[in-house]
């Protein structure tokens, strides 16, 4: 059931930051290079650059409780390593204008915004689940104190 659990949150991730990556590369070619035309091959990058993102997700978790503080620190290596393996690539791109401080400085800042918004579809995912959750043990409770009164 471990691997099915992160498989599950990796695809869950996987189309959250597909969809958050597309609209930074949008907004980058607009505010970097309005007049550039593209072929079919430009939908690869969300997906390619989204499957990078989530390999984290499977180095990461643990099974075991662990404290905010750990959270946050895994969370700042998974973003160093997310930006490190993008930047690998921008540079070895040929269609990546890396020249431009504009364009690296626009490349890793997005990177920490989509990062930062893909947590928090994250927390509010989790967040409705937990609350599902606690509704259905609340009428659990409530239902099982009225069979024993």
């Amino acid at each position: 059931m471990k691997i099915r659990s992160r498989i599950g949150e990796a695809f869950r991730m996987y189309f959250i930051l597909f969809t958050l990556i597309s609209v930074l590369l949008m907004i980058l070619g607009f505010a970097v290079d309005r007049d550039r035309s593209f072929g079919y091959e430009v939908f690869l990058s969300p997906m390619i650059y989204s499957a990078i993102a989530v390999i984290p997700v499977f180095f990461f978790e643990s099974d075991r409780e662990v404290s905010i503080k750990t959270v946050i620190i895994r969370r700042i290596i998974q973003l160093f390593a997310v930006e490190a393996a993008v930047m690998v690539l921008a540079f070895n791109s040929d269609n990546i204008d890396t020249g431009s401080t504009t364009v690296v400085m626009g490349i890793m800042s997005g990177i920490v915004i989509v990062f930062i918004l893909s947590l928090i579809v994250e927390y509010l995912c989790e967040l409705s689940v937990s609350n599902e959750l606690n509704k259905a043990l609340l009428s659990y409770q409530s239902t099982d104190d009225d069979e024993s009164v």
